[in-house]
């Protein structure tokens, strides 16, 4: 056991700063463990009381009659430093600082902070905090927590694991899981961080095989590396993780700077790096428990086809909107089924999906459950929402519920129940089945454990890097000292080495030369003065187009030369490419980010894609389905697969392109910071995807 893990179980705590009144920070701990049933040795530690709560005071941590495995520190400030200290140099495994006046607060007490944490570093103390709630093992009733929401809504052993680097957001979570009756084994808020992580705690408690699912709430993200190793094992575990990213816009992520001091990131990166580990984004709490009640309480989906099916025509109609705007798709019911239900409605119902059960259901207590009888027999059904508006007199709501929990229990199906009375959806929830107040609300958490469903056995068959169908990778060129970019042709060349394919080209450094590369390449080529100190060379007039007789290269080619001089720049000579013709302009994109490292970028391309910004992130590695899937969620989709009679662009070249481009961006990840290839020409399908356009940025050494 690890001595983090300790925390969770530990056969000693002792309270630092104790206080007699139950709903202190002090003293609440102590009052939950004896509420909870903590069989371990408690010892409050106050020098101006001899009992607090029943229990042994003593005067310092020196007098107790052991080393306390864990230690809840509820002093601030630099009293609350010489405490720790004192904890660190006594051998203590944990320490919990659940009082503020730390980094939080500003330079000194960032100072503090400091200190803290190389005196536990140096004693091999593990700290969670400062600044923080604590954590809590309702298992054992090891409450080392001082959150009020425990004496509001008392805590009970469950499947859930709720962690955060906000206490006020694990309490939101608790609270709204709490009231859909989801109980949570642990509740763990991380405060400052000066240590231990969020990430650290998601770590050790996906070994637990009574948890469930995880909901985590992330200001910052400082480890992926070890956030990706705990998904994976969570995965592994078939423990879905859903986390709550704060700081999904610019104000978010000032705010979030604020409130922990931590470093915002690029909000689509995270997405991204989120697809590629199998974590679950939520917007807010909500979305968050409405998601875990499906993962605790149905089994997880085969696959997306949904029936959607209620006693109320206008609910029929709206989820059939709404499945329609997840891209939930509605399973046609033919053959046995349909003629079975066809059997079931009542004559002037249609055995079509949605399923319309009428107001027969008032009347015909055969009819639901005769319904679900003939969707059992519906092939590739994998989602069911059923959805009952109205349950008053007369509606049979617990026959109801009966027939479709013994449904759910020999169906490989998942259900989802969507009642807008309290009483309806008490009932369902009786018999054990997943409910929600809204047929929306069902049908979005419906889509989104789907598709996490989908995605998990994707990303399990997902290649490695460096996996089969690499080729070998060209090391980056040697520039000259203190060069940031590589110039056009600098970067085409490497690309083309990585095996991207690119527009048929050659440096040239004279006229002459550029004559015989246009001789050589055939056909009107384009001429674009070269130099790595010009990014943009269409602002500067350093592109010449369409050029088809030796005068008119052999001009242009002297023009360019004399421009990039003019400017001042580093001169590297123009180069002639061929002229390319039609195709759809998309763009490709790699860079290497600070915390997330690789990611590449695929979309619309051309000179409006910041504006547009009609784009995807991928964290490589990846293979071309997923580059497929990602090309498929732009608003350009349906003009890529061809629309009033275009034929379709190949989109199987450009995924080759990107696939290539993530492995080598893995590959140089220490030597080049980003690659821009806008655009890629993308022609009709079979024709091929070609680099037009490129630049490398160079990584800076490190000092």
């Amino acid at each position: 056991m690890s001595k983090l893990a300790k925390a969770f179980a530990p056969e000693s705590v002792a309270i630092l700063g104790a206080s007699d009144n139950p709903h202190k920070a002090g003293g609440r701990p102590i009052a939950f463990m004896k509420r909870y049933g903590f069989a371990g040795r408690i010892y409050p530690v106050n020098p101006a009381r001899s009992q607090i709560q029943g229990l042994r005071s003593y005067d310092a941590l020196a007098a107790l009659p052991e080393v306390p495995e864990l230690v809840i520190v509820a002093v601030g400030g630099a009293a609350g430093l010489a405490l720790v200290e004192e904890c660190a140099t006594a051998g203590v495994d944990v320490v919990i600082v659940v009082a503020s006046g730390f980094a939080e607060s500003g330079s000194e007490g960032g100072i503090l902070q400091q200190r803290m944490v190389a005196a536990c570093r140096r004693a091999g103390t593990r700290l969670v905090g400062p600044n923080c709630q604590g954590i809590s093992n309702f298992a054992n009733g090891a409450i080392a927590n001082f959150a009020t929401i425990f004496h509001e809504e008392p805590g009970r052993d469950g499947p859930l694991a709720i962690i955060g680097q906000s206490g006020a957001a694990t309490q939101s979570v608790y609270t709204l899981a709490h009231a859909r009756g989801i109980h949570a084994r642990y509740v763990h808020a991380t405060g400052n961080e000066a240590d231990v992580t969020a990430v650290e705690l998601l770590s050790e408690i996906v070994e637990d095989e009574a948890i469930r699912a995880a909901i985590l709430y992330l200001e910052s993200i400082t480890q992926p590396e070890l956030l990706a190793r705990a998904a994976a094992r969570a995965s592994e575990r078939r423990i879905p993780v859903i986390a709550i990213k704060g700081g999904r816009s610019a104000s978010g992520q000032r705010a979030a700077s604020s409130h922990t001091g931590a470093m915002a990131t690029e909000d689509r990166i995270v997405d991204a790096f989120f697809a590629r580990h199998d974590i679950i984004r939520a917007v807010d709490p909500y979305e968050a428990v409405s998601v875990a009640a499906l993962c605790v309480g149905a089994r997880m989906p085969r696959g997306r086809n949904l029936v959607a099916m209620s006693s109320s025509g206008a609910s029929c109609v709206m989820a059939a909107d709404t499945a329609d705007e997840l891209g939930l798709p509605l399973l046609t019911l033919d053959g046995d089924a349909a003629s079975r239900l066809a059997d079931v409605l009542p004559g002037f119902s249609s055995a079509a999906n949605p399923v319309d059960l009428t107001g027969a259901m008032l009347t015909d207590r055969a009819l639901f459950p005769g319904a679900l009888d003939a969707l059992a027999r519906a092939n590739s059904l994998h989602l069911l929402m059923f959805a009952l508006p109205v349950g008053g007199a007369g509606y049979d709501v617990d026959g109801y519920a009966k027939s479709l929990a013994a449904f759910a229990a020999t169906n490989d199906v998942t259900v989802a129940v969507a009642a807008h009375q309290a009483s309806v959806r008490e009932c369902f929830d009786r018999h054990g089945l997943v409910t929600y107040e809204r047929e929306r609300e069902a049908l979005q958490a419906l889509d989104v454990v789907a598709d996490y469903a989908l995605r998990r056995r994707r990303n399990q068959h997902a290649p490695q890097a460096g996996g089969a169908g690499d080729i070998p990778l060209p090391p980056p060129p040697s520039t000259s000292p203190g060069a940031t970019t590589l110039d056009e042709a600098q970067s085409l060349e490497l690309l083309r080495g990585a095996g991207l394919q690119t527009v048929r080209f050659a440096r040239c450094n004279t006229p002459d030369e550029a004559v015989a590369a246009w001789r050589e390449i055939g056909g009107a080529v384009v001429l674009k003065g070269c130099s790595p100190d010009i990014l943009h060379k269409s602002e500067h007039g350093l592109v010449a187009l369409d050029l088809s007789s030796e005068s008119q290269v052999r001009e242009q080619a002297e023009r360019l030369a004399a421009t990039v001089r003019e400017l001042g720049a580093q001169y590297s000579g123009v180069l002639v490419a061929s002229m390319l013709r039609g195709g759809r302009e998309l763009a490709l994109g790699a860079r290497v980010d600070p915390v997330f490292g690789p990611v590449v970028l695929v979309g619309d391309g051309g000179i409006y894609l910041e504006a547009l910004q009609d784009f995807r992130l991928l964290v490589p590695p990846f293979n071309e389905r997923e580059v497929a899937d990602a090309l498929a969620r732009l608003r350009i989709a349906p003009i890529l697969a061809g629309v009033r009679g275009d034929a379709p662009a190949d989109i199987e070249a450009f995924c080759r392109m990107a696939v290539h481009l993530g492995n080598a961006i893995l590959r140089w990840r220490e030597s080049v910071a980003s690659i821009d290839i806008n655009p890629v020409k993308v022609f009709t399908a079979g024709q091929g995807a070609v680099a037009v356009d490129a630049v490398i940025e160079l990584a800076q050494p490190r000092r």
